[in-house]
């Protein structure tokens, strides 16, 4: 039998051979008829399929390409492993203040103002630390009583707590925004004579003292936010972000009722404000203020008749006889004030002699 191979073999031979014998039948003209022709397309398909030889054949369908991210160099962020990951800061749009809380003790040694002397003039310029408030405080210069520059006489101040403006000092009182009763009780009875004086009279820190309105300074007295607040509720915010770290810086404590206080104070602030709230045994002090003593000071007696300029036991004596407030008050203290006063020298009854010198 034949092979499939051998039978295509002959296939083709006989056409080869059919198609030899027909051109040789042709004559030149039919030959260069029919040969033209397909000479030409021989050649235009090699030109083309030469060209195109090298082009891979295209898909039938659409090969899969993988997703790259492509990130700029800048926001590639190498992984982290959390032992070696950094405490996150805190947001710039919020802030947080510190106060220690602790409860008052009830077996306190009782106040007493004499102890905290204040209106020094430490700088030695002629202005106490009243005056230099006065001065710093007042939104146009000030003018002053005479030519040495001691005390002022005229000014233009706001009252942050009422919202009225002044230009007369003697409608001002110098408030300490931690009241130095307040002060007293939340640990500063411990205190030295020096310490308390500094405290009284301390102008490092801008509302530390501050010029207000006398009667509303009267109104609030000894008494925390817990008590009393300004009745202008827009400075609720700035009074609770000074009055918590004065007592933080100073190393007094705080209530809780005063920390709550303070932290409804707070909620009012356009800028977030968290109060974080932290043991009494934990009060920071700042090392601008000098150390807190732990030891209970002795009472103090009260100054003797060398130091005063009249003898309490003397004649009659009334505030135009004093040229400063301290004197009025350490006679006043010598005469047996605040529980007695024979001189008749704290007319309102509030513990403090001759208010009218207080105020200049």
């Amino acid at each position: 039998s034949e092979r499939p191979d051998d039978t295509i073999d002959k296939q083709v031979g006989r056409i080869t051979g059919r198609a030899r014998f027909s051109m040789r039948r042709m004559n030149n003209e039919e030959y260069r008829n029919i040969v033209t022709p397909i000479l030409t397309i021989v050649v235009i398909l090699m030109f083309v399929l030469g060209c195109g030889a090298t082009e891979p054949p295209l898909p039938s369908a659409p090969i899969p390409v993988p997703s790259v991210a492509i990130t700029s160099p800048s926001a590639t962020v190498p992984p982290i492993s959390a032992a070696s990951t950094p405490a996150v800061p805190a947001p710039s749009d919020s802030r947080t203040i510190t106060v220690s809380v602790a409860p008052v003790s009830h077996d306190l040694p009782d106040y007493d103002r004499d102890d905290w002397r204040h209106w020094n003039d430490d700088d030695r310029d002629c202005q106490d630390a009243r005056q230099e408030t006065l001065i710093a405080e007042s939104r146009s210069a000030v003018s002053y009583r005479n030519a040495d520059r001691c005390r002022v006489e005229s000014g233009d101040w706001f009252g942050v707590y009422t919202g009225e403006s002044f230009t007369d000092p003697g409608d001002l009182d110098v408030d300490h925004m931690v009241p130095l009763a307040n002060a007293h009780d939340s640990g500063g009875w411990a205190w030295s004579r020096e310490r308390k004086a500094d405290y009284a009279n301390y102008l490092m820190y801008d509302n530390h003292l501050i010029a207000v309105k006398a009667s509303a300074n009267r109104q609030k007295g000894r008494k925390g936010p817990e008590e009393w607040r300004p009745s202008r509720r827009e400075y609720w915010c700035q009074y609770a972000t000074d009055w918590a770290p004065i007592k933080q810086n100073w190393g007094l404590t705080a209530t809780q009722r005063e920390s709550d206080a303070l932290g409804e104070m707070l909620a009012t602030c356009d800028e977030p404000t968290s109060l974080v709230v932290v043991s009494g045994t934990g009060a920071a002090i700042s090392p601008s203020a000098p150390p807190a003593s732990t030891v209970t000071p002795t009472p103090l007696p009260a100054p003797s008749s060398d130091e005063l300029p009249y003898d309490p036991d003397g004649p009659d004596r009334d505030c135009g006889d004093f040229g400063t407030w301290d004197d009025a008050q350490a006679f006043f203290i010598a005469a047996g004030g605040p529980n007695d006063d024979p001189h008749r020298l704290d007319g309102d009854g509030d513990g403090v002699a001759c208010n009218s010198l207080r105020r200049n």
